[in-house]
């Protein structure tokens, strides 16, 4: 297990996906290899970074203590899973892990580091330019944030629905559509202006994702591959 110290990381709730710069979080713990939900997480990470196509090798995560369902991913495969995640059933923990996968090997960490440093009198970034913008007027620009993580939300969203019909799903998007909502469920609606929110609205992933399978192959899809 890898610790990460007091490096930046970027906070991602599973019933959204903000990417924020934000420190370690305060109740983390390393997990206890005897506790069977450390058991599922690491053989759903296992699972889910074979599927996109990584190293699984690469991967480790510690534990954050808190009934709500959360993850935080560092870059290099670092990842933090709540408690509340853990808990949560086995199709929604496989389906909430591979979506915190997806922004790994999509480097969205990266890219919203690179992005937040690399601001000085102008940047190309992802393919559009603005000149002129100074990296202070970015930092405190939650327009520009906005956009840039809600776009990585969405395309890890859809990502995800790869790793998941390689771990075997057959209704995929209806997996992940039904992880999104019992996360927002216990979470409950987000703090704060939903107007400078930098992750999507759980209506705007929900919508992404139609059309959900049909409900025969929905049903089939949401029972987890045998392990």
């Amino acid at each position: 297990m890898r610790w990460l110290g007091s490096l930046i990381v970027v906070i991602l709730a599973t019933s959204g996906c903000a990417l924020l710069p934000a420190p370690v979080p305060d109740r983390a713990y390393f997990p206890d290899s005897k506790d069977p939900r450390t058991k599922c997480l690491s053989q759903t990470l296992y699972r889910a970074a074979v599927a996109a196509g990584d190293d699984p090798a690469h991967y480790s995560f510690a534990m954050l203590q808190t009934s709500k369902v959360v993850a935080v991913t560092h870059e290099e495969g670092i990842f933090y899973f709540s408690d509340g995640l853990a808990d949560q059933s086995p199709a929604h923990v496989d389906a909430l892990v591979a979506h915190e996968v997806a922004h790994e090997v999509l480097g969205h960490v990266g890219k919203r580091r690179v992005l937040s440093l690399g601001v000085s009198g102008g940047f190309t970034v992802i393919g559009f330019v603005v000149p002129g913008l100074g990296l202070m007027d970015f930092l405190v620009n939650p327009v520009i944030v906005r956009a840039f993580t809600r776009d990585q939300a969405f395309a890890a969203d859809q990502k995800s629905l790869e790793i998941l019909r390689s771990l075997g799903y057959q209704a995929p998007r209806r997996t992940l559509a039904e992880a999104l909502k019992a996360a927002a469920s216990l979470n409950g609606a987000p703090d704060g202006n939903p107007l400078l929110a930098t992750e999507p609205d759980l209506d705007d992933r929900l919508g992404a994702l139609e059309p959900l399978e049909t409900e025969a192959a929905g049903l089939a899809g949401n029972t987890p591959p045998k392990r």
